[in-house]
C-alpha cells in the first residue's frame, strides 16, 4: 500500500475540505481510503499496490481546483445546539449490534435488519408518519423502488449528483446477444458484459430519494391557491458511495422517511420551521448531542461551489447532525427550501399562474437510531425510542 498527503489550499473552509474528502474517492479504483486532516490542511491518501501514485494525485489536483471555493465564502452556521451531560459513547455499537444478530452486513454499503433493531426503526417511522398526519395534514402513499429516470432528469440529479446514482439497468432485447450472456455464465461466473451496447438504455435507477416521486405523481397538476399540499411516505434510497460507504452512518440502501410540501412560499416555509420544532422536541427526549446547521447537498465537482454557496448563502438546506463520537457526527435529517424548482421542472402549479414552491423534511432511520446508540449504548437507546415515540 501507497500513502499520498496531498496539501489543501489554506483558504477552503474546513467542511468543503470535508467534502473534496469524501469525493477523492470516486477518483480513481486504486484509492483505497482518504481521510482530511485538519491540523495539517491536508488530504491523506491510502492507495492499493503502487505505480498509481503519479497519475491519482493529478487527478485529485483536478478535483480540488473544481471545489474551490472562489465566491465569497460562506461558512456553515449552526441554529441550535445541544449537548448531553454524559460525554461518553460508545465506540462498540455497531458491533454490538452485529453480535445481537440485529444487523448483519451483506455487501458494501448494504446491511439486513432483525429483531429489535429493526422494531425501533419501524417504531420511531410509526412516530413520524403520525406526526405527519397530525401537524400537516399529510397524505401516506408508496412509492417504489424504482424511480424513473426521465423524473432525475428533469430534477437535475445527472448533472448535479452523477457520482451517486444507481441505475437498473437489463439486457437489450436481442435474442442472440442474450443467449450468448446466458451461455458465458452458465457455470455461475461473474457479471461480463460484451460491451455497453448489450445494455440497454437505462428507463428507471433506484431512487436516491423519497421526494422525487411525489414531483412526478403531481406532474401537470395544480395545488389550489392559499393551500398547501403535504405527503408523506417511506422508502429504501440508495446512493452509492464508494469508500466512504461503512457501517450503518453510511450506507449504499437506507431507509428514509419524508414529508413533502407544496404550495405558496410563506405556507411551505412556515411548515419547514414547524418540522424543524418537532424534530428537535424528538432530539430532547432522545437526550441527544446534536445540532442544526445550514448545509448543502453533495454536489459533485465543478457544480459544488456556486450551489454550495446559492444554498448556504439563502438557507435553503438545515441538517440535522448528530455525533457518534467525540470527533465524529452523522446528518441523520434534512429540511430543505427548493423555491419554484420542482413545481417549474416537474410543471406543477400554485394555483395562481405560478409554478409551486416546495419543500421537504427528510428522516435517515438507521443513521438516527444508530447515532442514539453509540450516545447512550443499546439497551438505554431502545428505552428513550419507545418512550419518545409514545409522546410524539
Amino acid at each position: 500500500m501507497e500513502t499520498l498527503a496531498i496539501p489543501l489550499p489554506t483558504n477552503l473552509p474546513p467542511d468543503v475540505c470535508t467534502e473534496i474528502s469524501k469525493r477523492a474517492c470516486y477518483c480513481d479504483t486504486a484509492i483505497l481510503k482518504s481521510r482530511y486532516h485538519q491540523d495539517s490542511n491536508c488530504l491523506e491518501i491510502d492507495l492499493q499496490g503502487s505505480g498509481a501514485s503519479g497519475d491519482v494525485a493529478a487527478k485529485l489536483e483536478n478535483l480540488i481546483g473544481k471545489m474551490q471555493v472562489e465566491r465569497l465564502a460562506v461558512i456553515p452556521k449552526i441554529l441550535r445546539e445541544r449537548s448531553r451531560e454524559s460525554g461518553q459513547f460508545f465506540a462498540e455499537a455497531y458491533k454490538e449490534l452485529a453480535e445481537r444478530g440485529d444487523v448483519w452486513a451483506s455487501g458494501q454499503g448494504t446491511v439486513g435488519r432483525s429483531g429489535a433493531f429493526m422494531r425501533l426503526m419501524n417504531c420511531l417511522d410509526g412516530a413520524l408518519e403520525r406526526l405527519a398526519a397530525r401537524e400537516f395534514q399529510a397524505i401516506s402513499q408508496s412509492y417504489n423502488s424504482l424511480v424513473p429516470s426521465d423524473w432525475l432528469r428533469r430534477s437535475g440529479y445527472f448533472g448535479s449528483f452523477p457520482h451517486s446514482v444507481t441505475f437498473a439497468v437489463h439486457l437489450k432485447e436481442d435474442f442472440d446477444a442474450i443467449e450468448r450472456f446466458g451461455q458465458r455464465h452458465r457455470h455461475g461466473e461473474n457479471p461480463v458484459f460484451e460491451g455497453v451496447n448489450e445494455i440497454a438504455s437505462p428507463e428507471y435507477c433506484l431512487s436516491p430519494a423519497v421526494c422525487y416521486h411525489t414531483y412526478g405523481a403531481l406532474m401537470g397538476q395544480n395545488v389550489p391557491a392559499g393551500t398547501i399540499a403535504a405527503f408523506t411516505a417511506h422508502g429504501r434510497c440508495f446512493r452509492y458511495e464508494s469508500k466512504n460507504l461503512a457501517g450503518l452512518d453510511r450506507l449504499w440502501e437506507f431507509s428514509m422517511r419524508e414529508i413533502v410540501w407544496l404550495g405558496a412560499r410563506d405556507e411551505v416555509l412556515a411548515a419547514r420551521e414547524k418540522a424543524i420544532n418537532a424534530m428537535w422536541q424528538l432530539v430532547d427526549l432522545l437526550d441527544l448531542s446534536a445540532r442544526i446547521e445550514t448545509a448543502c447537498d453533495p454536489f459533485f465537482a465543478s457544480d459544488f461551489p456556486s450551489l454550495r454557496f446559492f444554498q448556504l448563502a439563502n438557507d435553503l438546506k438545515y441538517e440535522l447532525k448528530v455525533d457518534t463520537a467525540p470527533d465524529q457526527s452523522v446528518a441523520c435529517a434534512s429540511f430543505n427550501y427548493h423555491e419554484r424548482f420542482f413545481g417549474t421542472r416537474f410543471e406543477i402549479g400554485a394555483g395562481d399562474g405560478q409554478p409551486a414552491h416546495t419543500g421537504c423534511a427528510a428522516f435517515g432511520l438507521e443513521r438516527l437510531l444508530y447515532a442514539c446508540i453509540c450516545q447512550h449504548g443499546f439497551k438505554h437507546a431502545m428505552e428513550l425510542m419507545e418512550n419518545a415515540a409514545g409522546r410524539m
